[in-house]
């Protein structure tokens, strides 16, 4: 995913051309030097500036931010398949989010989709006719949440081997150190020991093996290589602390 400027909206965005063949709109939305562009309406974030930033990356899109589907994400691997019926489900209030849910999955064109992040992977999988948001943190990669994704994807009759991926900007090991009870479970490819007990962590590393595991080619997984813990266009949590906005993902499907 590389920047691309939006002019009309605080803050600028990610995407790719990779996806264009499958119908896939999307954007990863950040901040800008002000520190506005937040996607989120938990922690006591401003709900105005939220939902204005939100309607501003759909209209991007060509999509109507009502009908934006919002999961409650609580680091689990619970991937949910949507349809019409559960159009605007937390699109205006914090109170209708799908709950305990941290990846949204539809064949609906029109149906945006989002998953918030500030340091966590948000990756964007899309084949013919279907697409799916995931927020995977360490506990929801520990569990397997790519795999969960794309098995249910494969569910819906999409081709393992034509399922597409994007990691969006996120946290990688030169800024995130963690104890053993993080690293126990990532792969040796995303991860180097430091001093002690102590584990340096590439959460965009660990959500690409698992996604290779899940049977994904490698050709069709991009990689946005931005460190969310070092970089200031990116809200990060472990930069920032707890008051950090929250960057977004949003997908939807051509019609």
């Amino acid at each position: 995913m590389k920047q691309v400027e939006h002019r009309q909206l605080v803050g600028f965005c990610f995407r790719s051309n990779g996806f264009a063949s499958n119908k896939c709109a999307h954007v990863f939305g950040a901040r800008n030097s002000s520190d506005q562009g937040n996607f989120a309406f938990s922690g006591g974030r401003d709900i105005t500036a939220a939902t204005a930033v939100r309607k501003s990356w759909c209209e991007y899109l060509v999509a109507n931010p009502e009908r934006l589907v919002v999961g409650g994400q609580t680091h689990t691997n619970n991937v949910v398949v949507v349809d019409d019926q559960l159009k605007g489900r937390g699109a205006l209030s914090p109170s209708t989010v799908i709950p305990a849910c941290d990846g949204l999955i539809t064949t609906t064109p029109g149906l945006p989709l989002y998953v918030a992040v500030a340091d966590c992977s948000a990756v964007l999988l899309s084949a013919p006719g279907i697409i799916a948001v995931v927020h995977g943190g360490w506990r929801g990669l520990q569990s397997n949440i790519m795999r969960v994704a794309i098995d249910k994807m494969v569910d819906l009759k999409a081709d393992r081997q034509q399922i597409c991926a994007g990691i969006a900007p996120c946290i990688s090991a030169v800024s995130y150190e963690v104890g053993p009870e993080v690293a126990a479970d990532c792969p040796t490819t995303a991860k180097y020991q430091g001093q002690d007990d102590r584990w340096q962590v590439d959460i965009s590393k660990w959500a690409n093996q698992q996604l290779l595991e899940a049977g994904l080619s490698s050709a069709n997984i991009e990689v946005s290589g931005v460190d969310s813990g070092s970089d200031n266009r990116i809200f990060s949590h472990r930069r920032q602390g707890v008051t950090a906005g929250r960057n977004g993902l949003l997908a939807v499907l051509d019609a």
